[in-house]
């Protein structure tokens, strides 16, 4: 049977503020970007209302390209905003034109690439600016998001012949688009994933025996086995039995997470992040939740929680609600289908499906 869908033309959508009128541009503009970011000027202040931006962004089914230009501002995402909008996306940034410093103290230059992990708190600020941007699902990609993952606002230099072949190979993916349907592009898109997956993969390769990609494998297996089992006690010592390795491959396997136990508290903690951001479990008392993520008492998973994310389970909960009744105001309306797409992507919430097909 034919898939007629994969040969449908690509969909793009433009946005810029020059179609409004001046005093409606700043609120058009945080309409759009808020998907990711809260925005302010770069002094903390609040952003001028004439504000200049403009986006271009395709839906390529499963991630998101688009290029965005604008004024200087700060850009933030804080533990509050990250457990409210639940995004467990990557964002690729391929920086064309103006510069960028991160928190860090990271300069971004045209040329240069920034990796964005929407599950991290984030604060860069901008001059006037011309990015491409690749919005990545984590659940599609998982083996090359947590190679991403471990670049999260770091500079990725021109200066190193693979950035600049992989911004190239993004800036053709993306003039190419308009001459592409939408199954071209996937496979295209395919490619890009696999080229960073090769390049990433051979900077961080391992000196071990055993190869990179039966370690791949057993590591996904396993991850999975963890997501499912988080309220389960779960050690180095369970995994080997259950899988039947050696305790020297799990090591291996979880060393860049800094061993089995610290990723198991990563994602027990992550998870109680979710429940917490979600009204759906507005019902549940703190201790449930931390129960239902494997924490053995209240008290504990409080004190986790705040070491990780720097704000206590309760005061989260309060800045949610706070963010919820805020953006409650917001008109219904869309002027682009950015925020749309980007929640259209996959969430980790539906990791088993996306394996399973």
């Amino acid at each position: 049977m034919t898939d007629h869908s994969s040969q449908s033309t690509i969909p793009i959508a433009h946005f810029d503020t020059s179609a409004y009128a001046p005093k409606e541009r700043l609120e058009a503009w945080q309409e759009n970007m808020s998907v990711f970011f809260d925005l302010s000027a770069t002094d903390g202040s609040r952003l001028q209302k004439d504000i200049n931006g403009k986006i271009q962004v395709c839906h390529l089914g499963e991630a998101v390209l688009g290029i965005t230009s604008s004024d200087p501002q700060l850009f933030e995402r804080q533990n509050s905003r990250i457990a409210s909008d639940d995004l467990d996306h990557i964002l690729i940034q391929l920086y064309l034109e103006g510069r960028a410093l991160t928190q860090d103290e990271e300069d971004i230059r045209a040329g240069d690439m920034l990796v964005i992990d929407m599950d991290k708190p984030t604060a860069i600020k901008t001059s006037t600016y011309k990015n491409l941007t690749l919005v990545l699902p984590r659940v599609l990609q998982t083996e090359l998001s947590e190679l991403l993952s471990q670049m999260h606002g770091k500079k990725l230099s021109a200066e190193n012949p693979m950035v600049r072949f992989v911004g190239e190979h993004l800036k053709v993916l993306w003039q190419t688009i308009p001459e592409m349907n939408l199954s071209q592009a996937n496979t295209m898109l395919e490619g890009t994933f696999g080229l960073m997956k090769g390049w990433l993969l051979q900077e961080n390769r391992q000196n071990e025996a055993t190869s990179i990609e039966v370690s791949v494998a057993v590591g996904k297996s396993i991850q999975r086995y963890i997501e499912k089992h988080l309220n389960e006690p779960i050690n180095a010592d369970s995994l080997t039995e259950r899988f039947r390795i050696s305790r020297t491959q799990i090591y291996r396997i979880f060393a860049p997470y800094n061993g089995v136990a610290r990723y198991v508290w990563e994602r027990r903690l992550l998870k109680s992040r979710r429940l917490l951001s979600q009204s759906s479990m507005d019902h549940l008392t703190i201790g449930s939740i931390a129960y239902q993520c494997g924490f053995s008492s209240e008290s504990h998973f409080s004190r986790s929680f705040k070491e990780r994310f720097h704000i206590s389970p309760r005061d989260l909960r309060c800045e949610i609600h706070g963010f919820r009744l805020k953006n409650s105001r917001l008109p219904e309306e869309a002027s682009c289908l950015l925020p749309a797409w980007v929640h259209s992507l996959p969430k980790s919430g539906t990791l088993n499906e996306v394996i399973l097909k």
